[in-house]
Order: C-alpha cells, then structure tokens, then sequence
C-alpha cells in the first residue's frame, strides 16, 4: 500500500470481502465508476487520488480485466494501481512510456504489454499491465469496494484527471457471510468504522449476512440470533437487533478489552446446513463515539429530546439553558456494569466510566449523564444543558468520549 501519501478517497461504498462457499456457475460482472472527474495533482500536492467502485457481488474470482481513461499530459510520471477489496494491488503502469493519456484495458490475457506498445489511440487494447491482475484471484471474495489509485510522483507541473473506469470480474457465486473489518461500523455513525468499543452497536456490512427481507429484533432484550444469523466477538454471541441480507446491527460485548484485537465471525442458517464466514479481526477502542441522526449515513438532525420530554425538531427547538437527552453508541465501558443485550433498568443507572463532554455550536456544553439508556438495550443516553449563549437555528452537535469525538454533520435546534 502507499503509505508516505495522504489518499483523496471518492468511494461507492464500504469495503467487504470474506470466504465464502462457491456454487459452480460462473458469473461475469461489469461495474463502472459513476463519480465526478477526479484532480491528479502535481507531486508537491503529496497527494494519490482514488476512485472507488463497490462490487455487490460475492464472487470467487476467476478472472479480472479492468478499463481505465485518464487525463494527463505523461504517462511516465504516473503511478496507476489497482487494489482489491483485501487490499491486493496489481500495477496497471508505473512511470512507463511518455505519452499523454491513458485510454485502454488492461487483461491478462492481452497479447502485448501496454509500457511495450505506449499507445496514444483512444481505446486501443486490451494491453497486459506491469503487473499480474491474477494477484487478486487468490482473495477471498470479490465483494466490496475495489479502488484505482494514481499518484504523480515526478512532475511539479502537469496536473490531470481520472476520467472513468470500469471493472469486469468472473467468478462463481458465493452463499456464506461475506464481511471483512472496515465493513465493520458504529450504528449510529455510518463513517467511523474499523474499530470496536465495549457495548457498543455496530453495523457490520457485507453479503448474504442475513434474510433478503430485513428483520428487527422485538422490544426487550435482543436475541442471540435473529431470522437464522448469529455473530460471535471473541466467541460470545452479540446481541442482533437488526438483520438483513447486507447488514447486520449487534451489540458488543463489555467483556472485549480496549487495546486488543477482537475476533467476529458470522453465520447464518443451523445446524448441518449452517454457512459461516472467514473470522474477521477489528481493533477494540476505549470508544467509538456517534450520535444517532435523522439523516442519512448519521448525518442531520440528532436523535435527541428536549427537556419536556418532546422530539428536538425544527419545530420544537430546545431552550438556551435547558437540558436536551441524546441518543448515542459507543461510549464504552459502563460501571455498574450491563450484560449486553439486557434492557437498563431506571435504577441503579450505569454511567460510562470515561470522561465523556459535548459541545453544541462550538461552544462547549456542560454534560449532567452519559451512560446506559434506561430501558433501551444497546443504546446511551447523554444529558446535554445547551449554553446559555448558544446561538438559535440548527447548531452542530459534538460529543466525544475517552478523547474521540463523534462523526460530524450532526445538528440540535436551538430556540
């Protein structure tokens, strides 16, 4: 991977793969990169652009061919890679040939090399790349987000675009629980993902992770397993309160130690006929704050209510000086401490045990409780007081727990 680079990502979707059982039908696939033209800028910039296409099929691969257009005076000051969902890269070129744009497909099976031929016809090929596209065929999965990346590392001049490009996968079809660990998200905050708390929510995305029609967990305590999936972290089963064929809502367990590494795997199905995905590892942390939103990907207005027990709306803004309730996950460890998956009780409350502030408009904002929401299992409440000379309309909302803030783009209204 490229690691002395800040990466510009522009991406569909998360990133997925995992083992997976392969039916015996091949399967071929094209899917195109649909963003805005992408900035290759001068190498003072230190930057690599990425684009990103998410491939929703868990495929055993067999084949990969990749279309690519590019914009950009040389050729040979551009390093172009393709990486799987797993992370593997084939170099489609690297500082090769001297010719202004790059428009042509890059296969294996190509009978000549593009660095060989250096064509400057729009469309000509298919050309082999510097390296092997078969590198990835030995992944688990083609599922998940696969991303060109292109940096210029010899001009501080000429600048340029990724224009377009296409993936074309073969494989067979695969039918167990397909994720890997940056599928892994806080529920109520779609980006921060990759890392766990203890108790804390989380989505994990991936696919045939659950029914093709989602189920929600009845009211109460969750279950263990729900419309036939069932997840592990560290070999104790989370709590689902949410299934479906592409995600998965479960609580954390408390147990898990912050600074370590947690195992979760998946399975779906039972007894003889159970499919089970490759064990994923994700980082534990002492916190994964976010807020729960009304918007999408947590973003918009918070989950949240007023001091009179009312919605925090447009319409029903909360007071200057009053306290306001927000809806959270991921702010770690409890004392006294939870069973996860049990419903809080109204007494005794379970506070978090790490340092837990908000701040709304900017302004830091004094926090009376965070903690276990009563009542609502898998969930935390913080008791906000709104500043005095906080300004009125939508005001951002930060919480942050442990020294870790919550996602951004979230608002409380303020009257």
């Amino acid at each position: 991977m490229i690691l002395r680079k800040l990466w510009i990502v522009l991406t569909a979707g998360a990133f997925f793969s995992a083992a997976a059982l392969a039916q015996t039908t091949p399967l071929t696939v094209t899917y195109s990169y649909s963003g805005l033209p992408l900035p290759i800028l001068t190498s003072s910039a230190n930057l690599t652009t990425i684009a990103g296409i998410l491939v929703p099929r868990a495929l055993a691969i067999t084949h990969v061919s990749v279309q690519v257009q590019i914009q950009y005076p040389n050729s040979g000051d551009l390093k172009v890679y393709l990486f799987s969902p797993q992370g593997t890269r084939s170099i489609l070129l690297e500082h090769d040939c001297g010719v202004a744009n790059i428009d042509t497909t890059f296969d294996d099976g190509a009978t000549s090399n593009w660095k060989d031929t250096c064509p400057v016809e729009a469309g000509r090929g298919p050309f082999r790349p510097d390296q092997p596209l078969s590198n990835s065929y030995t992944d688990n999965s083609a599922f998940g987000l696969w991303q060109l990346a292109v940096t210029n590392d010899q001009s501080q001049s000429r600048s340029g675009w990724i224009a377009q490009f296409s993936i074309t996968i073969t494989g067979t079809p695969q039918l167990a629980p397909v994720t890997t660990s940056t599928a892994v998200a806080n529920a109520a905050a779609v980006s921060a993902s990759g890392a766990i708390a203890p108790g804390e929510m989380i989505s994990i995305y991936g696919s045939n992770v659950g029914p093709a029609i989602a189920v929600s967990a009845p009211v109460g305590a969750l279950p263990t397993s729900l419309a036939g999936s069932s997840v592990t972290i560290n070999d104790v089963p989370a709590p689902i309160a949410y299934a479906s064929q592409y995600r998965l809502d479960v609580q954390v367990p408390f147990s898990v130690t912050p600074g370590s590494n947690a195992t979760v795997a998946i399975s779906t199905g039972s007894g003889s006929a159970a499919l089970r995905s490759a064990p994923i590892s994700v980082p534990v942390n002492a916190a994964v704050p976010g807020i729960y939103a009304n918007g999408v990907l947590g973003t918009g207005p918070a989950s949240a209510s007023n001091q009179d027990g009312s919605a925090n709306t447009l319409l029903s803004p909360a007071a200057r000086g009053s306290i306001i309730t927000i809806y959270a996950s991921g702010l770690g460890a409890v004392s006294p401490t939870l069973v996860e998956g049990t419903v809080p009780p109204l007494r005794p409350l379970s506070p978090v045990t790490g340092e837990v502030g908000a701040f709304i408009g900017g302004l830091p904002s004094t926090v009376l409780f965070a903690g276990a929401a009563p009542l609502l299992p898998g969930t935390f409440a913080v008791n906000v007081q709104v500043p005095s000379n906080a300004q009125v309309g939508p005001q951002e909302l930060v919480i942050y727990s442990n020294g870790i803030s919550s996602q951004k783009g979230v608002t409380i209204y303020i009257k």
